[in-house]
């Protein structure tokens, strides 16, 4: 039994010091972009837009195709009437035994027009009274097919096909852009949360270095207190300090956990997983040359072709309200090709022949709607010009705004290599006051001081870096490819 309560222990202590996962920023992105559910739906987003805009384009090149066809189906007809050349009304039972089916093909025009073929097949059975014998009846069998052709094309009005297919390749360009913002949208959120858990480790231990120092200086203005070196309203107050320190302490865990908590959600990483995140590495400076062609290149920033996109889009639909609205018509032509027999008992069999075309211009012109087309056109007019606003505007800041993204990430990487100088030097003055401390020169309060100086060096560092990569992660998100 001891035996088996040794290895329990021996199991349990391995187990509560197996080492965590180590998440570095870079596999966090590349979790919340490829694995999580919020880069599934990003992703989503634009495989929607791209599907529709290939199925309405496909339409113009591929026609459809569609087999219709009818159980056969039996009718029976027994009234008074006058059939078969009869010249007076009498008791007629007919009966009809039918089978129809047909292939029809629907082709879209880029006109806007529509092509219709149609392939169809008809089987009758038919019995009926021979009114020349009137005690026998006629079997008529027959069988045909026959073809029809179709094709209408609206006039004098624009093509909603072609409207449409625009509309979808629009809207694709614009998902394009939208996944590169939602891309850097969740870049920044992962950024944020990524450093703040690291930033908010360090304020833990700044937090605990204070609440030491405050607690080692109650003690001894506790001391001095006794001694009646101070007043009691000196000594209260280093106790309300105290008390302070730990209230703030709570704050700070809160937050803590709040953010690792953000992290956990942006990865999709369950609660019992343990993972350790470090500090990520300076990235190299913008070169000189790459700097410049960034700027020169705003026209195609990603930002401005969105604009552009969406004012086009509006700028369409307005004119096609336009083009819609008063004198409209259309154009049909079809032509029926049909082809058969008929057979009768003991006859031969008869063939059918028939052909049929017609040709036909309709016109539609509104007398009276109320006013309300032309209301809808100048609404349509009014959107275009509010979309060539905004497209003028983003035209005119985007070019400031890649400049400034460029500049601020210059001057971050500077204020980086200065910030890793202060971190050094706040390390020396750590180590030699932690050298100090242990040979006893120097209280442990003053040693904090030291070290709290030191890890708000690191936070300074840690808050400058997000910066730099949220700068970066805008920056790419203004260009495509």
């Amino acid at each position: 039994m001891k035996f088996f309560i040794n290895c329990f222990l021996v199991l349990l202590v391995l187990t509560n010091f197996t080492k965590a996962e180590v998440i570095t920023l870079e596999d966090a992105l590349t979790i919340s972009i490829t694995e999580s559910s919020r880069g599934s739906i990003i992703e989503g987003n634009l495989e929607v837009a791209e599907k529709q805009y290939y199925a309405k384009k496909v339409n113009f090149y591929v026609p459809k195709v569609f087999l219709n066809g009818s159980l056969p189906s039996y009718s029976v007809n027994e009234s008074f009437r006058f059939f078969g050349g009869a010249t007076q009304k009498s008791l007629f039972k007919t009966t009809d035994f039918e089978y129809r089916s047909n292939i029809q093909l629907d082709q879209s025009l880029i006109t806007g027009g529509n092509l219709k073929v149609t392939a169809n097949l008809k089987r009758s059975d038919a019995k009926y009274p021979n009114t020349a014998l009137s005690d026998t009846e006629i079997n008529e069998l027959t069988q045909q097919g026959f073809f029809d052709f179709e094709f209408v094309q609206p006039i004098l009005q624009p093509s909603s096909a072609k409207y449409e297919l625009n509309n979808k390749h629009d809207d694709l360009e614009i998902a394009r852009i939208n996944q590169l913002e939602e891309i850097a949208s969740l870049k920044e959120e992962v950024i944020n949360a990524y450093i703040g858990v690291l930033k908010m480790s360090l304020e833990e231990k700044i937090s605990e270095a204070k609440v030491e120092t405050a607690k080692l200086n109650v003690e001894i203005d506790s001391l001095k207190f006794i001694d009646e070196v101070i007043s009691e309203e000196m000594w209260l107050e280093s106790s309300s300090k105290y008390l302070d320190e730990e209230l703030n302490q709570f704050d700070i865990v809160n937050q803590s956990e709040a953010k690792q908590r953000s992290l956990r959600a942006l990865l999709d990483i369950d609660n019992d997983k343990k993972f350790d995140v470090m500090i990520p590495e300076k990235s190299e400076p913008i070169s000189e040359s790459e700097k410049n062609r960034l700027i020169s290149n705003w026209e195609a920033s990603a930002p401005l072709k969105k604009a552009k996109h969406i004012y086009e889009k509006e700028k369409r639909a307005a004119d096609f309200q336009a083009g819609s609205h008063g004198l409209t018509g259309n154009l049909t032509a079809n032509y029926s090709m049909g082809r058969g027999t008929v057979e009768f008992d003991d006859t031969p069999n008869d063939d059918i022949k028939t052909n049929s075309w017609g040709l036909a211009v309709n016109l539609t012109y509104p007398l009276f709607d109320g006013g309300s087309s032309k209301a809808a056109v100048n609404a349509a007019y009014i959107t275009s010009e509010k979309s060539r606003l905004e497209f003028e505007s983003v035209r005119k800041a985007i070019k400031a705004e890649i400049r400034d993204l460029v500049n601020n990430i210059g001057i971050s990487h500077r204020k980086l290599e200065i910030l890793e100088k202060q971190i050094g030097l706040a390390k020396n003055k750590m180590d030699i006051a932690k050298y100090r401390y242990d040979d006893g020169q120097i209280s442990k309060m003053s040693y904090n001081d030291s070290y709290i100086f030191f890890l708000e060096a690191r936070v300074k560092y840690l808050e400058e870096i997000k910066k730099n990569l949220i700068d970066r992660a805008k920056l790419e998100s203004k260009y495509i490819g």
